[in-house]
């Protein structure tokens, strides 16, 4: 338990460290209860150490019998991280005062807290922490299936390669088989002229 006080609390006070999720420029609200358990009313004042960072809504008041007061802390917007951030020195005061019925009457007076003339007041400090906000990181099995993705993409950009090749290959072998036709039709030809024109020379003799 972090928080501490000089004398037993008449309230109940929950949590008893208030703790922010820390982002940079951003409002942080924190939530404090404040609960009752006896059968008589009480005062309540809450004070801090930076009252410049955080606004206490309500920061004075009655906590009825019997009952619960909800407490909005919030933390101004801050443009840089803590310099304290990993051990916040910022706290909290809660006072507390039990109050006759007639005194349950009358609004809160600025001495009401007052330790002069021994007056019972109690108090209870809390302490402040930061957190951060949590990450959250992709599931390791989309990280393995976008794998495989992208190994099959590989695969099939290698494969589809094969029957371009395959295609490349059957076409110069056409070429050449129409080359080397072409070449046994043209030496058919001259013999067959070269024969023609030796029996006409043969005739004409």
């Amino acid at each position: 338990m972090t928080a501490t006080n000089n004398k037993e609390p008449i309230l109940i006070i929950s949590p008893t460290e208030l703790k922010f999720k820390f982002e940079l420029k951003k409002q942080i609200p924190a939530t404090l209860v404040l609960q009752n358990p006896a059968t008589h009313t009480v005062a309540f004042k809450i004070k801090t150490t930076t009252p410049k960072k955080y606004c206490v809504r309500p920061s004075t008041g009655f906590v009825l019998p019997q009952s619960k007061v909800p407490i909005q802390i919030m933390m101004s917007s801050q443009k840089e991280k803590p310099v304290d951030f990993e051990a916040c020195r910022d706290k909290f005061l809660v006072q507390s005062v039990k109050l006759s019925d007639t005194e349950a009457e009358q609004p809160i007076s600025a001495d009401l807290f007052s330790k002069v003339g021994g007056k019972d007041v109690h108090e209870f400090k809390l302490r402040v922490s930061y957190g951060g906000p949590e990450a959250v990181s992709p599931p390791q099995e989309v990280i393995k299936e976008k794998e495989v993705e992208t190994t099959e993409q590989k695969s099939n950009g290698v494969t589809s390669n094969i029957p371009s090749a395959q295609k490349s290959n059957s076409t110069t072998s056409q070429s050449l088989q129409t080359k080397k036709l072409t070449l046994q039709g043209f030496s058919l030809l001259h013999l067959f002229l070269a024969a023609l024109v030796a029996f006409f020379i043969g005739r004409m003799t």
